[in-house]
């Protein structure tokens, strides 16, 4: 039997929105607005900083094993497994031709979920990128080959670029080049 208080009761959602700043003013209250800011990150390979794109999950792992898939190309390091999906590793270093670094990638950066799911290996944690302070380029200077098609935003900051890659048409457009 449902009583008169319980209905009462508003639903989660009016509860969540039903003060506004509207009403926060006629308390007197000097509430700062805040912006809708969506915090970016970034990654370095080579000399190139890598925006992750807006709403892209993303995770990184540490303590993983890398399963080597026979006859395909060495920037392709093969598969991992990810809560139970395998998913494909890139060296991008390698795979975009830069100079390989001797530091030992400890950090797989994991792009998105389900079948869109790619792996990267890393040397450092991305880090957060405050890109509404960056300087915006409305042209794309010279990428290593294939990727210039696929860049989507170019940003620089105290000389670094930084682009944001369209990163599902990237690695869809070089998996016919993974088997040797």
């Amino acid at each position: 039997m449902m009583s008169e208080k319980q209905n009462q009761f508003l639903l989660p959602e009016e509860a969540l929105t039903r003060f506004s700043n509207q009403d926060a003013n006629l308390l007197h209250l000097d509430l700062p607005v805040k912006e809708n800011v969506v915090k970016r990150y970034g990654f370095k390979i080579g000399d190139i900083g890598f925006l992750i794109a807006e709403k892209t999950l993303s995770e990184v792992m540490k303590n993983f094993n890398i399963y080597p898939v026979p006859n395909t190309i060495s920037w392709f390091r093969g598969m991992a497994n990810s809560r139970g999906n395998l998913i494909p590793v890139f060296d991008m270093e390698n795979l975009l031709g830069f100079p390989s670094n001797k530091s030992k990638k400890l950090n797989l950066l994991i792009l998105d979920k389900g079948i869109n799911s790619i792996g990267v290996l890393i040397d450092s944690l991305p880090r957060v990128c405050d890109v509404a302070k960056w300087k915006k380029l409305s042209y794309s200077p010279q990428m290593p080959a294939g990727l210039s098609e696929y860049v989507t935003e170019v940003y620089t900051v105290e000389d670094q670029m930084w682009i944001s890659i369209d990163h599902i048409g990237y690695f869809e457009s070089i998996k016919q080049q993974v088997a040797v």
